[in-house]
């Protein structure tokens, strides 16, 4: 289910607390959900509950990486998993109290990512492994920095 215009409605302020944030790519029918390598530009996040296991499919409203944080603070998520980040906008989700996992793989579908993070195999992202974020270039910034 798509929900649009989020970030317009009070009454979803802090909602999603609890719930586990992840950037995927525009959904398909009859295909798996993969993780997006984006992320300040992503169109979509999956929300899950870690609680009921459900998921929900948002639209994001921000472009840039601290609009997005922003944006997932305001509905009161506190982990997010992804493959790029920004430094600004890590320190925007540090400043917030968010933990940040690195998701490690774009070819992953969002079942597999969710599983890795159920059992406890995702890397949380501290100042010391950050340029983890920064493997996955989202082609408008100048990451140079590619070890394959």
């Amino acid at each position: 289910m798509i929900i649009s215009d989020l970030n317009q409605s009070k009454e979803n302020q802090g909602k999603y607390n609890g719930y586990v944030a992840i950037p995927i790519k525009a959904p398909r029918e009859n295909q798996p959900i993969k993780i997006s390598p984006a992320f300040g530009k992503v169109k979509f996040f999956t929300l899950y509950d870690k609680n009921s296991k459900k998921i929900e499919i948002v639209e994001n409203p921000a472009d840039n990486g601290g609009g997005v944080v922003r944006f997932l603070n305001s509905l009161g998520i506190e982990e997010l998993i992804t493959l790029h980040m920004g430094k600004g906008a890590y320190n925007i989700a540090l400043t917030f109290g968010m933990k940040i996992y690195f998701a490690k793989d774009d070819k992953q579908t969002l079942d597999e990512v969710i599983a890795k993070f159920e059992s406890n195999q995702l890397l949380l992202i501290t100042e010391e492994n950050f340029e983890l974020l920064s493997q996955f270039g989202c082609g408008s910034h100048d990451h140079h920095d590619h070890h394959d």
